[in-house]
């Protein structure tokens, strides 16, 4: 069963998954286990049925972190195989260069939390984006300075849509 380790606002996680069939996983997060079925909605939309609840995703690469959306809410999860972790302890991917952040899904900035030159921390809140009824706010992948502003409150955006730039 192939083992990760998945990082989470911070924290790491011990995650195993292992194919039953073509849509059927058996994950195990720590020392919880659960049978998902999982079917691709579209190029970056995932349905997920787990117990009987069924929840959908957007999921979009960003770096090295991948950015998961859903009505609950975004994260960025950081995924590395365990084997290559170990080789590497304490070792961490950290994002290098220009950190783009593009919106996951159709939405409307409702709050710009930093200003164009601003320096910002990692994981420091720099947008409040409504989307499907939900206020989401987004974070900095990682330290820097905001290079680009491409957004301003009350303005639609699409997904896809290029909102700032980290550097």
């Amino acid at each position: 069963m192939p083992k990760y380790v998945a990082t989470l606002d911070g924290a790491d996680h011990q995650l195993e998954v292992e194919e039953l069939s073509a849509h059927a996983l058996r994950v195990k997060i720590g020392e919880r286990q659960f049978e998902v079925d999982v079917h691709r909605a579209g190029h970056s939309s995932y349905s997920i049925l787990i117990d009987n609840r069924s929840f959908d995703f957007e999921v979009g690469r960003e770096g090295e972190e991948l950015v998961v959306a859903s009505r609950g809410g975004a994260a960025r999860i950081t995924l590395v195989d365990a084997a290559r972790r170990s080789r590497h302890p304490g070792a961490r991917p950290a994002a290098a260069g220009k950190a783009a952040l593009k919106a996951m899904m159709p939405g409307r900035v409702v709050n710009v939390l930093v200003n164009l030159g601003d320096e910002v921390a990692a994981h420091q809140g720099l947008l409040v984006v409504e989307a499907m009824k939900m206020e989401n706010e987004l974070k900095s992948p990682k330290a820097g300075k905001v290079v680009e502003l491409k957004v301003k409150p009350g303005q639609t955006v699409e997904k896809g849509e290029l909102l700032l730039v980290v550097e």
